[in-house]
């Protein structure tokens, strides 16, 4: 398990770890640590706001929020699109950990085309561990795997 793997862990709600954990672990042991990054954790209420406020405001007040949740900005209004339905997202409780498959030069990739066997592998692993696996919602987010409630 890799250090940031290691560090998202431990940012989560502490009921959330030892799933995750077990989430990570069949990870490994399916790809290795180096064919898979946790891209994000917890999320800070400004982070879930700035995401948002995509799509549904204009590119200068995105950017407003972006800036001050420490985020990059945006650099067109063809970037400024909806990443998610709802401020109240499990991230922000610590419930949920976006996890991507990794580029052949260590980069996250959502090149569900060329990467899908890595997608469906996390996929896998993530129903192995118990999680809600946002691919099989009816708008599917690939990454995404929360905790039931």
């Amino acid at each position: 398990m890799t250090e940031r793997s290691k560090k998202m862990l431990a940012e989560l709600d502490p009921a959330a770890r030892p799933v995750f954990e077990n989430f990570l672990e069949h990870l490994d042991k399916a790809l290795g640590d180096d064919r898979y990054i946790v891209f994000e954790g917890r999320r800070r209420t400004e982070v879930q706001n700035a995401y948002y406020a995509q799509g549904r405001e204009f590119l200068g007040e995105v950017n407003k929020k972006r800036a001050s949740a420490g985020l990059y900005l945006l650099q067109s209004e063809k970037d400024n699109y909806v990443i998610t339905w709802t401020l109240f997202s499990k991230h922000v409780a610590g419930l949920a950990m976006d996890v991507l498959p990794v580029d052949g030069r260590g980069n996250p990739t959502w090149d569900l085309a060329h990467y899908r066997k890595f997608f469906e592998t996390i996929k896998d692993c993530g129903k192995q561990a118990g999680l809600v696996c946002g691919a099989d919602w009816s708008t599917p987010d690939w990454p995404h795997y929360e905790i039931r409630v």
